[in-house]
């Protein structure tokens, strides 16, 4: 039984494509070849917990960082994050 408020992928290589699109587009505003390095070096977050982002919803108190970080909208970043999630818990 899922847990309540467990969110669940319901097209993973949708949100894969667009978390790797959020991060590209990241390492080109900077002029860096790798995006999620970037967001490690100027928000202190982990590369390996940025990389956990591919499987999982990016966590929202990320996005503003985010969104500055690409240029972005924050409603973008949004949908990118939690687009293809819905919350298991609801489904019953």
């Amino acid at each position: 039984m899922p847990k309540i408020g467990q969110a669940r992928c319901v097209n993973a290589e949708a949100h894969r494509a667009g978390i790797e699109k959020l991060l590209a587009d990241i390492a080109k505003v900077s002029g860096k070849c790798r995006g999620d390095v970037v967001i490690a070096f100027y928000e202190d977050i982990s590369v390996y917990a940025i990389r956990m982002w591919l499987r999982r919803p990016i966590p929202k108190r990320h996005w503003p960082a985010l969104a500055r970080l690409s240029g972005y909208s924050l409603e973008q970043v949004k949908e990118i994050a939690r687009g293809n999630f819905i919350n298991a818990g609801a489904e019953r």
